[in-house]
């Protein structure tokens, strides 16, 4: 339901340029589903949000799409960082699903290399070495991901600006807005063992990106 909050100007720019960097991430990243549609209309307790809807059912994950996953929900706090030059507290929720993913990705699902298994933490079958290796294994993970995040961002700061001026004049864009000032930008691919480039435009004739 649509929520009776009202923002100043100052905070719904901040909602603005905060869902739009979950958008870019989302859109230029191989593995992460399409964005269909970004607000910043107050629902429930939520500012806003960016829906991406999956193409097709999936129950298993590999560790660079977890990865990209995390990379999109930090999009939104290194975007205010990046534009405001400050965080706010509108990140809170986001944090706490990239600290889940990569707790679950070091001790559940064995993307580490502290030893294979699951154990809870304190478990006196674990050294402290060990429990030390998968904090900073963890840490390590969501590191990575803010920095994919950082650098896509950085590099298309025209396209985060199109995005969340486009939202502060119509507060919703549906995937044919998004096409639009997506056009002539392409997705990333990751090619193993090098990571993430960016693709070439398919055709030269390409027009530009609208920013």
């Amino acid at each position: 339901m649509q929520s009776r909050r009202v923002l100043n100007a100052h905070e719904k720019r901040v909602v603005a340029f905060h869902e739009a960097g979950h958008a870019l991430c989302g859109e230029l990243l191989p593995t992460v589903d399409r964005v269909h549609r970004i607000s910043i209309v107050p629902r429930g307790r939520s500012l806003g949000y960016t829906l991406n809807l999956p193409a097709e059912d999936r129950y298993l994950k590999t560790r660079e799409e977890l990865l990209d996953y995390m990379t999109v929900l930090l999009g939104g706090r290194v975007a205010e960082q990046v534009v405001f030059g400050a965080i706010t507290t509108g990140a809170s929720d986001d944090l706490k699903r990239v600290a889940d993913i990569a707790h679950a990705m070091v001790h559940d699902y064995a993307m580490g290399t502290a030893g294979v298994g699951r154990a809870p933490d304190g478990d006196v079958r674990l050294s402290e070495t060990t429990l030390r290796i998968r904090d900073e294994e963890r840490q390590d993970l969501i590191d990575e991901a803010r920095r994919a995040a950082q650098r896509m961002i950085v590099a298309h700061r025209q396209s985060l600006d199109a995005l969340a001026n486009e939202l502060l004049e119509h507060e919703v864009l549906d995937r044919e807005a998004i096409d639009r000032i997506m056009s002539g930008v392409p997705r990333m691919e990751r090619t193993p063992g090098v990571g993430l480039r960016v693709v070439a435009a398919v055709a030269a004739t390409e027009p530009p990106a609208r920013e």
